[in-house]
């Protein structure tokens, strides 16, 4: 059975490649006419490769399941003591497997897409068909020359494991969420370049994979959420996110996807920026594709990287033909691309989402430069020079409150020129609401925003450029949320508009106007919702950035410390193994400072993950774990015995055989009732556990409005969902659209 399965998951990864060269290739000749038919062969084929490609997921996880360690991605990606959650996950765990999953989504999406269109776009499919194809043979490519995932090696005893750090429930779910928004760019794209080939520029090609656009753009913002959550709770540093490589990898293809589903609009509306949206969106899938090499050439450290492999180069020249080729038919069809109309006015709606295009790709731009910086300077320099979190904040953040303002500006401002009347009655209650909050913030620390504002220009008249930034920095918090009141503001006036429209014309209550409302216009109202989303997300990242506190204490059992307003207690700690790990579990209760009221308790373990390779420590390890299933006496004194057994092979080895992790402890404040403590997280880090005396060293963070940004994510994922749902107004437009088109080209 186990080498049925092998050899099923080898060959069918192999007659993947057959039929997705077969798909692309029958698709061009089916659009050159050259081949009567062979259209359906192509996309046939794409159905064949899906499925092929699937068997070789199923017999890839079927391994993990069944532990074959013969399998070389098996033994180093899952042990026999690994849960069975973990051992799932650690189909995407590394290389090889991160690669198959990705070419399943791939081909999934390929065949979705065929079977979406068999009666509609039948001009695009045939290049549509041969994108997908052509992309499908490069991954079919990589697994079965340069990362195969079914090699194998003589039969061993039990695997490496999981890194640990991978461990977590949120990993579990975060990697396969950000491939999903990667990927599901490959469709739109695939219809752009199908729409520059077949020279049909209009509008057909966009309103056809909106909400493949919309799909994509909210998986990969859900899953940069996911990563976030998963790197403040499991990396034990108290934040969420510092400007990592890979992070930035996604990020940027995120921020150019929601430039182009806002410029589209204006193409749908006027005609305009024709060229724009198409250079959008191959710079969107680019900038998968290039996160995907980062992650994988081993050119960039990072805690999410891959190590260094074969594919990098692969992936390289990949990328180079998809953006010079790209390119180079964009030029080619520049005269199929004219605009139907000009800018008329600065005040318009046109302007606020051209410039809010333009910040949002400038901040790709800015994000591309700085992460890739390191391999800039050693290669013209010969030294390798990164780029921290510093200069990426403050190159970023203003040009990000500016863009959350024009997010409330943008749906105030009428089409085409806005009159003096039009800006009167839309912006004065939400620009007053906006500048009260802002005034008031400044109200609440007289002191520290006058220090601020006059240290800005004493820098300024001495030219001294950094001490300046570090005073402007002081006023980004308020600005955060003068601006954030104004888009909440401008949010609640549109939908009160529309609720007043409805409750007069067909008197409807508040609540059936409100639902009614959103229903019967998503792509609008939905919109709205993310607006407040990412509004929500600004308020946690600006509360919890800028008024952070960090304290770090060694503790007895039984000690107690006071930290900004609370009061903790060590109460003490336990030994355990469990799974494929021992830990020190410390437990403390937490009180509030001035009325000596208990809020809650917290755990926070550190855990040593022993080298299953090392014969004695792994046949110690089960034996403590074994007692601690049955409920032996003897059960922690085991597990304690186990941390000066590592020490000596440690040294007798003069190698690490143990991977340290923490699981850190959170006390969150998430109910309305919890008053300025709302929002705000008690965090915990156990930095290092005395085995024998339960002595700890924690670190901890109070970080206030830190919840908002998992608030706002939810508030995001409700309003991206509601906009992916079928919509009858916009299936009229497309097939309206659909239409004009034929008889153009009739």
């Amino acid at each position: 059975m186990r080498d049925l399965t092998i050899t099923l998951g080898h060959y069918g990864l192999f007659l993947a490649l057959a039929t997705a060269g077969w798909s692309a290739l029958a698709a061009i000749l089916g659009a050159t006419n050259r081949g009567k038919g062979l259209q359906r062969s192509a996309e046939h084929a794409l159905y064949a490769t899906f499925g092929l490609t699937f068997l070789a997921t199923v017999c890839l996880v079927s391994g993990f399941l069944i532990d074959d360690f013969r399998l070389d991605y098996v033994y180093h990606y899952s042990s026999s003591s690994q849960a069975l959650p973990y051992k799932i996950g650690a189909l995407w765990g590394g290389q090889a497997g991160s690669l198959l999953l990705w070419a399943l989504f791939l081909t999934g999406m390929g065949a979705l897409m065929v079977a979406t269109n068999r009666r509609k776009n039948r001009a695009l499919m045939p290049a549509a068909t041969a994108v997908i194809g052509g992309i499908s043979v490069f991954f079919m490519i990589l697994l079965n020359y340069f990362e195969p995932p079914f090699a194998t090696s003589a039969a061993r005893i039990d695997g490496v494991g999981l890194n640990p750090q991978l461990k977590n429930y949120w990993m579990m779910i975060h990697p396969p969420t950000l491939y999903l928004g990667y990927v599901g760019f490959t469709i739109p794209f695939a219809f752009g370049i199908a729409a520059l080939i077949t020279r049909r520029t209009g509008d057909i090609w966009f309103r056809t994979t909106r909400r493949w656009t919309i799909f994509s753009w909210f998986f990969l913002g859900t899953g940069i959420l996911l990563g976030s959550y998963w790197a403040y709770i499991e990396l034990g540093w108290g934040g969420y996110w510092a400007w990592d490589p890979v992070e930035n990898a996604s990020l940027m293809p995120w921020l150019t996807g929601t430039a182009f589903l806002h410029s589209v609009m204006i193409q749908e509306k006027r005609g305009m920026l024709k060229v724009w949206n198409v250079l959008l969106i191959i710079l969107t899938f680019s900038l998968s594709i290039f996160g995907t090499f980062l992650t994988r050439s081993g050119i960039i450290s990072s805690v999410h990287s891959f190590a260094t492999s074969q594919i990098g180069p692969a992936f390289a020249v990949f990328l180079a033909i998809i953006v010079f080729g790209s390119l180079l038919l964009l030029i080619s069809r520049l005269p199929n691309l004219r605009s139907e109309a000009k800018l008329e006015s600065v005040l318009s709606r046109e302007s606020s989402f051209l410039f809010n295009n333009l910040i949002l790709v400038g901040i790709a731009a800015t994000v591309l430069f700085l992460t890739t910086f390191p391999m800039l300077s050693e290669a013209v320099t010969g030294r390798k020079v990164t780029m921290g979190p510093p200069i990426f904040n403050l190159v970023n953040v203003p040009w990000a409150i500016v863009l959350l303002l024009l997010a409330g500006i943008g749906p105030l401002i009428a089409w085409r020129q806005a009159s003096t009347e039009n800006l009167k009655r839309n912006f004065i209650a939400p620009a007053l609401a906006g500048i009260w909050v802002f005034l008031l913030l400044l109200a609440l620390e007289p002191r520290t925003y006058l220090d601020a504002f006059t240290g800005t220009f004493k820098s300024l008249f001495t030219l001294q450029v950094a001490p300046m930034f570090d005073q402007v920095k002081t006023f980004y918090p308020a600005l955060t949320f003068g601006a954030g009141v104004f888009v909440l503001a401008t949010v609640c006036q549109e939908y009160w508009r529309g609720m007043r429209v409805r409750m007069h014309r067909h008197k409807e209550s508040v609540a059936l106007a409100f639902s009614r409302m959103i229903w019967r216009n998503k792509r609008r109202y939905a919109g709205y919702i993310v607006h407040v989303g990412i509004v929500v997300i600004f308020f946690g990242i600006a509360g919890s950035s800028a008024y952070q506190t960090e304290t770090q204490r060694l503790l007895e059992p039984g000690g107690y410390v006071n930290i900004e307003d609370y009061l903790v207690r060590y109460d003490g700690y336990r030994l355990e193994a469990v799974d494929d790990h021992i830990g020190a579990v410390t437990m403390l209760t937490v009180f509030d400072r001035g009325s000596g009221k208990e809020l809650g308790s917290v755990e926070a373990e550190q855990r040593f993950h022993p080298n299953m390779q090392v014969p004695q420590l792994r046949e110690a390890f089960h034996a403590a774990r074994a007692q601690g299933v049955v409920g032996h006496s003897e059960y922690e004194e085991s597990v304690a015995a186990l941390y000066p057994l590592i020490q000596r092979l440690e040294g007798s080895y003069r190698r690490e055989v143990k991977t340290p992790s923490t699981e850190v402890g959170i006390l969150a404040s998430i109910s309305p009732f919890d008053g300025t403590r709302f929002g705000e997280d008690f965090y915990v880090i156990p930095l290092g556990v005395d085995p024998a005396t339960g002595r700890a060293n924690f670190r901890v963070f109070v970080n206030p409005m830190v919840n908002f940004i998992w608030f706002g994510g939810l508030v995001f994922v409700i309003g991206s969902l509601i906009s992916i749902l079928p919509d009858a107004r916009e299936r009229r437009r497309l097939e309206a659209s659909m239409a004009i088109e034929e008889r153009h080209v009739a």
